[in-house]
């Protein structure tokens, strides 16, 4: 009797882990120093910040600025924060910043930018 309890007990808490949710990847972002030619023929230089995708693909962020920028992103919920930090050291022109993001949890669903703490909004979204 005790064999059969354990084997069905061992049997109940294999389906389980079979059932459970994997755990998903945390998102990513990085600064890219190389453009891929595709997303550089797609950026809209007039705008300050354009976010850019492709089917399947990851998504890209490219940022104008005049000072040198950090980046961090987190998911809290079904929200994508993107937090972009500018250095208080400012150049004569702003230049662009290019950031690649990888995303592999479809419920982060919205975006919310956030620029020295405060959200801001995404000038151009660009599918391509």
């Amino acid at each position: 009797m005790k064999k059969f309890v354990l084997l069905g007990l061992m049997s109940l808490l294999m389906l389980g882990a079979c059932n459970a949710t994997p755990p998903t990847d945390p998102p990513t972002i990085h600064e890219l120093t190389v453009v891929p030619d595709n997303v550089q023929k797609n950026i809209v230089s007039n705008d300050r910040i354009q976010l850019l995708h492709e089917k399947d693909a990851p998504y890209y962020l490219v940022y104008y600025s005049k000072g040198n920028v950090l980046a961090s992103i987190t998911a809290e919920g079904n929200r994508l924060i993107i937090q972009l930090e500018e250095g208080s050291e400012q150049r004569k022109e702003a230049q662009p910043y290019v950031f690649k993001i990888t995303v592999k949890n479809p419920e982060l669903d919205t975006i919310d930018l956030r620029i020295n703490g405060q959200s801001t909004p995404i000038d151009r979204m660009t599918i391509m």
